[in-house]
């Protein structure tokens, strides 16, 4: 006998689903399990909706009231009885709110009131306490009823063996149609915020979730899918033990019962043993696998080699970690996910258009039902955003300011080669904006140190600090009081640590002293989901972590006992002990006499180096410590240069540079850069005709950059444009597209003929450019326009000597190529210029004393 499929085009609401299925007397098993015995029991969808009759006349008897009456359900029960009684109190014309037992006192409170409901479902006996306080906490006049759920005996009686024959009593249907637009039910946000938001779905909602291309491709790749682990009053576990099985005609596989016909148990606790052993008494095609269970499933070879026989095994919610996911795969596990969220729904394809590879089982497309809207944030993610649309993708809330729809605050990258496929690298929420403006994504680094067995937390500090610190949270006891157990603990998980510092930008590395290990009597504060919730977490280690930063700026213990004190506080004693601490702390050798940054140090190594100065200063007892600028580093950039001012602090008491210096040092590098300017320029003769421009343009994937370089495509007088950046990690014309799309720009423009993308080094004379490319150059370049200089007000002027360097080289290519050069400077410039003269001339300045300040004025 065929079974009937049900009609997803919203022509019915989900109380005219269930009662499709009761005329149809559907046979199809929607859940199935088996018992400690070994006995399966299968519930067909006629027997659920005969189960949801019956509820429905246990909660509205007669269906008297008002329609649309709100009724809470906090109730620790087995997910068949949930899920039939939310169909239920749907049958019956109820809106059931689905709220977690998990939830703190006060957001129970103020969900109930914020959605008006004054009934109140529970398994009193199992939630006696929460019971209670929720009584007391109510102030009058708002009254709540508290009533018991029914039983499992007073709905299923005949479970499993459901007929015809057997007594059941249709309940009566409403006197008017209730329409698809209104609210059919409400589920709630996790809190991770603040206090959870009540969240309301429409009867179009419910359908069009169903409907989603995410359920039918899980139910073609895995037709019997185990969901028991999932908690049913979540959004992801309704959707799969509810409309997964109701809507899409699936089966699902879930934990047996506990509770008895006449008596309500806590249902069973999901575990990694007990998920494995059910789905695979059940004969499941697949599963549900929380993150805590890979984990473990990993460790059993038993168990991977049951994974290994599943179609797919599916997560959803927080993903596993990079290095956990490889692991599985790459014994044979097929990962699946499934993305959405309980604003919007299900929205996921685990293996969209051509596909991907098994390794890349992080990586997911979107459905055609949903209309995706990508934000960049300038580094290369975007965060992902759903409009509203009222045929597939209908949202009942928003928080657009400027489109119906909904901003998930979720952070993704693009696969490299395969357009549809993205992953999840963050959140909004997540992003560290450190206090040099730099932003970094802690997500990936978190769950690499994740990935060792004994952290049972990872967050990432330094929101507004100068560097990131880690609080970590041990699953076996440590007490960070204990100076031997901390040291200890840090050198156990520190070569994870420095993988994760591989995979970061040079200014988000986690220095082994910036490890925070959270007290024994402090967890991390998570949400009814398990996560942790960063925000709160923060906010109750905020003093451990002030104290942190506040300890490593004024002692600067940092590294001191690794590398000593100097022999004397002499120039000669010191470049030694400086080259050591540079070249620990950059991770390379380091040329004493070259400019640090120049050889790969960064703001962060800045940052460490001067701490290691005042705390070695300090362990010296020189009363000269506190006198260590906060810019010495960036002052004095070598380590000869370093050693030279600190001796000269501690023996005359100042490390001042005379302006009369900068200006020496300026009109030394003029002389060392502007010879040969005096030799005439020949015209040549262009290869390109048209009379059109030929312009080299460097920088193109800046801001100003990208901006000019879109207007020198769309330029009809331009015939060629030649976009010269420097080499990075992924191929130039991937980032200039990046950088298009940053800025809104036509990308479309990309696609011209006009455009050449080098990648080049400036401070090389050929620019590192074939021979062949330089030759056209030079007998085709009628413009360059030198758009490219490092941002960077901290640095002297030896630091910028590579950028001169480059300056002069396409000054040379452009007499080469009779080119005119444009170069576009800074008003910082003019920093030192006497404003008691008037304003800044608009002509040539040859006195130096007008830029000097820092070394980018200068």
């Amino acid at each position: 006998m065929a079974i009937p499929v049900v009609p997803l085009d919203c022509s019915l609401n989900f109380a005219e689903i269930i009662d499709f299925h009761l005329s149809q007397e559907n046979r199809g098993t929607a859940y199935s399990f088996t018992d400690e015995k070994g006995c399966v029991t299968d519930v067909s969808r006629f027997e659920f909706a005969r189960a949801a009759h019956r509820v429905a006349h246990l909660v509205r008897p007669g269906r008297e009231g008002s329609e649309g009456q709100r009724l809470a359900i906090i109730a620790s029960t087995d997910s068949l009885i949930y899920q039939t009684l939310v169909a239920g109190c749907l049958k019956a014309g109820v809106v059931p709110f689905l709220i977690s037992e998990r939830n703190s006192l006060e957001a129970i409170l103020h969900l109930l009131a914020n959605t008006n409901c004054h009934r109140l479902l529970m398994t009193r006996a199992l939630l006696s306490s929460l019971a209670e306080s929720i009584s007391s906490g109510l102030s009058a006049p708002y009254a709540v009823s508290i009533e018991d759920i029914p039983l499992l005996g007073q709905i299923y009686p005949h479970l499993g063996h459901e007929d015809t024959d057997d007594k059941c009593f249709p309940y009566p249907g409403p006197a008017n149609r209730t329409s698809m637009d209104e609210v059919a039910l409400y589920l709630h946000s996790s809190g991770s915020t603040g206090l959870p938001k009540s969240i309301p779905l429409t009867h179009r909602n419910v359908i069009q979730w169903g409907s989603r291309a995410t359920l039918l491709e899980l139910h073609s790749r895995s037709p019997r899918h185990a969901v028991g682990a999932l908690p049913p009053h979540h959004a992801f576990g309704m959707i799969l033990q509810l409309l997964f099985p109701i809507l899409i005609g699936s089966t699902v596989c879930i934990f047996p019962p506990t509770s008895k016909p006449t008596e309500h148990r806590l249902p069973m606790v999901p575990t990694s043993d007990n998920n494995i052993r059910c789905a695979r008494n059940a004969g499941a095609t697949g599963l549900v696998g929380a993150p805590a269970h890979l984990v473990e499933w990993l460790a059993s070879e038993e168990h991977i080699e049951y994974l290994k026989s599943l179609n797919v095994v599916t997560y959803g919610g927080a993903p596993p970690t990079e290095s956990m996911g490889d692991a599985l795969t790459q014994r044979g596990v097929v990962l699946g996910s499934l993305y959405g969220a309980t604003e919007v729904g299900p929205i996921s394809l685990m293996a969209p258009g051509e596909g991907k590879d098994a390794s890349e089982w992080a990586w997911f497309g979107f459905c055609d039902q949903v209309c995706v809207r990508w934000m960049p944030q300038g580094d290369g993610t975007f965060e992902l955003q759903l409009l509203s649309n009222p045929e597939t993708c209908h949202l009942s809330i928003g928080n657009l300011p400027d489109a119906r729809g909904y901003a998930t605050k979720d952070l993704f990258k693009s696969h490299p080669t395969k357009p549809n496929l993205y992953k999840i690298v963050g959140r909004l929420d997540d992003v560290l904006i450190l206090g040099n403006g730099e932003k970094t994504v802690p997500g990936p680094m978190e769950d690499l140190i994740l990935s060792i067995p004994f952290v049972g937390g990872a967050i990432m500090f330094g929101r507004e600090r100068n560097q990131v610190g880690l609080l970590v949270e041990p699953r076996q006891l440590v007490d960070p009081s204990d100076e031997y157990q901390l040291i200890e603990f840090r050198n156990l998980i520190w070569p994870v640590v420095e993988e994760a510092n591989k995979i970061a930008p040079s200014f988000a590395r986690i220095y082994k002293e910036m490890i925070l290990v959270s007290q024994p009597g402090k967890p991390m504060v998570r949400s009814p989901k398990g996560t942790v919730v960063r925000k709160s977490t923060l906010a109750l280690y905020n003093a451990e972590i002030d104290t942190l930063y506040r300890t490593i700026e004024e002692s600067g213990d940092v590294g001191v006992t690794d590398v000593g004190l100097p022999s004397s506080w002499t120039a000669k004693d010191l470049e030694p002990w400086l080259t050591r601490h540079t070249t620990l702390l950059a991770d390379r050798s380091i040329s004493p006499q070259d400019d640090l940054f120049n050889q790969g140090f960064n703001s962060l190594n800045t940052t460490f180096l001067r701490h290691r100065i005042v705390g070695a200063l300090r362990k010296s007892n020189e009363a000269t410590a506190h006198k260590i600028a906060q810019n010495i580093v960036y002052a004095n950039p070598s380590v000869r240069a370093l050693a030279e001012a600190v001796e000269r602090l501690v023996r005359d008491g100042n490390t001042v540079v005379l302006d009369s210096e900068h200006m020496a040092a300026m009109e030394a590098m003029i002389a060392r850069y502007s010879g040969g300017f005096d030799a005439g320029i020949s015209p040549k003769p262009k290869k390109v005709g048209d009379g059109g421009a030929v312009v080299l343009l460097t920088g193109t994937t800046g801001a100003l950059g990208s901006h000019i370089l879109a207007m020198l495509l769309a330029s009809d007088s331009v015939n060629r444009v030649y976009a010269l950046n420097r080499r990075g990690s992924t191929a130039v014309a991937e980032r200039q597209d990046a950088a298009f799309a940053d800025r809104g720009l036509d990308r479309a423009l990309l696609d011209s003929g006009k455009l050449v993308c080098l990648e080049g080094d400036t401070t090389k004379a050929d620019l590192s450019l074939p021979a062949d490319v330089w030759d056209e150059l030079c007998d085709t370049l009628t413009v360059i326009i030198h758009n490219a200089w490092m941002l960077d007000f901290n640095k002297r002027l030896s630091s910028f000597e590579s950028h001169v360097k480059g300056t002069r080289h396409l000054i040379d290519l452009a007499s080469s190529a009779a080119a005119r050069f444009l170069f576009t400077s800074s008003i910082a410039s003019a920093q030192g210029w006497d404003r008691t003269r008037g304003p800044f001339p608009e002509e040539l300045q040859l006195d130096a004393d007008v830029a000097v300040g820092n070394g980018y004025h200068q």
